[in-house]
């Protein structure tokens, strides 16, 4: 590859790398104690040092002696980029042999260099030597820096990794002499000795690009590296990030910290250069009376440099002063910041100008949308909700159902194509029981339908003889094997049990909004002895007691058992040829499963089996949501008074019910703008949402306890409450329509524009603007409480501003409607994302 420094030619580095051989020579007959005591032979400045000489070219004749790289002072990437193998091939290298590789910015370029280019260099040693563009050599000369030994096989390698595994497509790959090398090797799992090399490194990472669809056709010896290799790669992708430029400042970013962040990195740039800044600079005050955000620094700044040993900046004594001239130098007219202010021992305090706030508001009025984050949109696979086949859906289901739409939602808003998927129970050995108790209850079920509305009372009824009637028991547990072989009659009673459990799963559905398709335990029934003879050839299968096939995880007491000793499979079968269906076939990249906290380790356990078997071969993430309980007011898992469980149809209804009788109190108080007609209809928004509010405003890892009185309260952190709020600003803008004549669409409609001058408006739109950040947040763990967040403290910086602003009749009433506008549409646009149905009057 070329390189974009004006460095020695590819004939002067191999004689560069010959010097470096012979002075190795000479310093292995001096003997050993001397070998790092002489300097090593001069190169040109912008140019690579000796002994990485030879890495800059692709293929050297690099020798197979113990000659390492000196020391060195720094070691910069530069121009690192997200989706570049040269870059991944750099960073793998740097976690692997332990060289700490700083990011560069464009001062640390030597004269000479190309500062133009667009393709990373790494910059070494306090000459300023120079390797740009080729990731193979970056990679050897950060393993050398690391105390790698120079390897002629290990150079070999990669030039046949550059020669045979470059190709655009994947049937262009040429794996026979990798498999060859393979076979040939020590372990079987390093290409040269029993470590990881250069050439293992940059032949994985080639590989990379096609494993995903093209793994399982490989030779045997080649699938069998990569899988020892994959979550190196993946950890080294998952690093990459760190080693990106600071973007340049873009106001246009919908991210407020990230606008932040460049501001303040670059101030700091030019303040004091050789300073270096830890990745988060910017939070929002926890104080609101000392600003909006703070800068925390120019702590960290003025430690790098005073441990760096250079020399500080005219005027910087510390950090109070350091931060003080950052101060200075963003001036007091800057576009975003303002009001800065030096507290405390160097935090720098700010406010979001007005100006900026106003532009970003006009943007979400003109989009008619709250801004997106800027991620790239993903194939994401949620399990949620889960029944089971046969039984009601009761409290128990009511967390995974709710959390898991939101969570869809979220996702779905980003751009993001999401696989909604219901895991439900649909298989198992009960199902002998209850086809058993089908037939003897109902005879004639083939030509008279049975009427199973109480499914609670039909499982309960048939556990009870399974327990007391011997024949019973016999009879369901020979039904079990029927099944299993696919006896049509026994198919038809399951067929019949799906469909009844379908239509009262489906009343839960509706009344909640929730959309999500069937993908029952049966599904993968056909896949799992497959993936059991993976595990087996993978030689990762264990036959325990009694010949039971398991999968033993690192950190884990007990194994997944893919096969039970009589032949059957259970949850862990299931679940891991879910897992693999997931990846490999819907091909997810990001894989949600969300259940209540007991199951976190059995999802651990499958997950960490999957990369183990390298499954995961794409930087999938694989993320398990565990939620807490829902209590009583007793504190206890909340039940009804007779000890059952609640069914949550039962539970939505009574909320329906508690909020009728609230809105018809209200109508005949003359308190309420409905009719007695709508009642219902807003009833159900209101119960529904309260309901969900009530659940997804909290951690979803804490428990809860559930009442009603709570959920429905108007006053508060509640949807009640924030529904009457939305509903308030509505009632402005129809007021404002009716008796002044400005219809808000209209002003939309003539440009009117938002303008930004109370104080009770900037912190509004401050709070419009911080939505960018809440979802990026949100992305981060899938937790909606973030958005319940942020719509409550939207609710609270609104009802400020109508309350210290009016806007009916006042000479900025366009504009304070516009605001009331972007208001309503931003929280209609969050209850959406929470699955809380719209309600205009109340």
């Amino acid at each position: 590859m070329a390189d974009d420094a004006k460095g020695p030619s590819k004939n002067e580095l191999k004689k560069l790398a010959k010097k470096a051989e012979k002075a190795a020579k000479k310093q292995t007959a001096k003997g050993q104690g001397e070998s790092g005591d002489q300097p090593p032979p001069a190169a040109a400045k912008g140019g690579p040092p000796p002994a990485a000489a030879s890495a800059a070219a692709e293929k050297t004749s690099a020798p197979t002696s113990d000659a390492q790289l000196p020391p060195s002072p720094k070691v910069l990437l530069y121009q690192a980029s997200e989706d570049d193998p040269a870059t991944l091939k750099a960073v793998w290298a740097a976690l692997q042999f332990n060289v700490d590789v700083g990011v560069a910015k464009r001062k640390d370029l030597p004269p000479g260099c190309n500062k133009s280019t667009k393709k990373p260099v790494l910059i070494y040693g306090s000459n300023d030597y120079v390797l740009g563009g080729g990731g193979n050599a970056m990679c050897k000369a950060i393993s050398l820096m690391g105390g790698q030994p120079l390897s002629y096989q290990a150079d070999e390698l990669c030039e046949m990794e550059r020669t045979t595994l470059r190709v655009a497509d994947a049937t262009q790959l040429k794996l026979d002499a990798l498999a060859t090398a393979l076979e040939h090797s020590a372990t079987g799992i390093h290409l040269v000795g029993s470590s990881d090399t250069m050439a293992d490194i940059c032949i994985m990472v080639s590989l990379s690009k096609f494993a995903k669809d093209h793994l399982d056709s490989w030779p045997a010896s080649v699938q069998k590296f990569y899988n020892c290799h994959v979550n190196a790669l993946e950890k080294a992708k998952a690093a990459v990030p760190k080693y990106l430029p600071t973007p340049p400042v873009d106001l246009n970013d919908p991210s407020t910290l990230k606008v932040l962040s460049s501001i303040f990195a670059a101030q700091f740039e030019e303040v004091a250069p050789d300073a270096i800044l830890p990745a988060s600079i910017i939070k929002r005050c926890d104080n609101p009376k000392f600003g909006d955000f703070q800068c925390s620094a120019a702590m960290p700044a003025f430690a790098s440099l005073k441990n760096s040993g250079k020399s500080m900046p005219p005027g910087i004594n510390g950090p109070p002063q350091l931060a003080q001239a950052v101060i200075d130098s963003l001036g007091k007219d800057h576009p975003v910041v303002q009001d800065l202010r030096l507290q405390g021992p160097g935090f720098i305090m700010c406010k979001i100008a007005p100006a900026y706030l106003q532009r970003q508001a006009q943007s979400i009025l003109d989009q008619k949308c709250l801004p997106k984050p800027n991620v790239k949109p993903v194939t994401c696979l949620v399990d949620f909700s889960s029944p089971n086949i046969a039984k009601e859906m009761h409290v128990g289901h009511l967390r995974s159902t709710i959390i898991g739409e939101s969570v869809c939602r979220i996702l779905e808003f980003t751009g993001c194509k999401v696989e909604r998927v219901n895991h439900v129970g649909d298989w198992g050995t009960q199902f002998g029981m209850l086809i058993q108790y089908l037939k003897e209850e109902y005879p004639d079920f083939a030509d008279n339908t049975p009427n199973i509305t109480d499914l609670t009372a039909f499982y309960k009824n048939a556990k009870a003889k399974f327990d007391e009637d011997a024949d019973f028991k016999k009879a369901s547990q020979l039904n079990v094997g029927k099944l299993q072989s696919g006896d049509q009659e026994y198919m038809a009673i399951w067929k019949l049990l799906c469909d009844v459990s379908r239509m009262e799963f489906q009343k839960v559905y509706d009344r909640l909004d929730v959309t999500v398709y069937e993908y029952g335990e049966s599904f993968y029934n056909a896949m799992i002895p497959p993936v059991i003879e993976e595990f087996e050839k993978a030689g990762k299968l264990s036959i325990e007691e009694g010949g039971a096939k398991c999968v033993w995880v690192e950190k884990f007491p007990i194994p997944l058992m893919l096969q039970k000793s009589d032949g059957g499979f259970g949850y862990d079968s299931t679940d891991m040829a879910a897992l693999k269906y997931r990846l490999h076939t819907v091909k997810a990249q990001r894989i949600i499963v969300i259940t209540d906290f007991s199951q976190g380790d059995h999802f651990a356990m499958c997950n960490q089996a999957a990369k183990d078997i390298g499954w995961v071969d794409n930087g999938q993430q694989l993320q398990h949501i565990g939620f807490g309980t829902v209590q009583g007011e007793d504190g206890k898992r909340f039940k009804t008074r007779s000890g059952d469980t609640v069914r949550l149809v039962d539970l939505l209804d009574e909320a329906v019910s508690r909020m009728e009788a609230s809105l018809n109190e209200r109508i005949d108080q003359g308190k309420a703008n409905i009719s007695k007609e709508e009642v219902h209809e807003v009833a159900e928004a209101i119960g529904y949402g309260a309901v969900k509010y009530f659940d997804l405003r909290r951690n979803p890892t804490s428990n809860y306890k559930f009442s009603y009185d709570a959920m429905l309260d108007t006053k508060g952190d509640t949807a009640v409450y924030l529904l009457y709020a939305r509903v308030r600003f509505e009632s402005i803008m129809a007021k404002a329509k009716t008796e002044h004549n400005v219809d808000v669409e209209d002003l939309i409609k003539n440009g009117e524009k938002i303008v930004i001058g109370h104080e009770s408006e900037r912190k509004l739109a401050l709070q419009l603007a911080s939505f960018t950040d809440v979802m990026e947040a949100t992305l981060d763990d899938l937790f909606p409480y973030h958005i319940c967040d942020f719509v409550y403290q939207l609710s609270i910086a609104a009802s400020d501003f109508v309350t210290q602003c009016r806007v009916l009749g006042s000479p900025e009433m366009n504009s304070r409607l516009l605001l009331c506008y972007v208001t309503t549409m931003a929280m209609q646009q969050c209850f959406d994302l929470l699955g809380i149905r719209k309600v205009k009057r109340i």
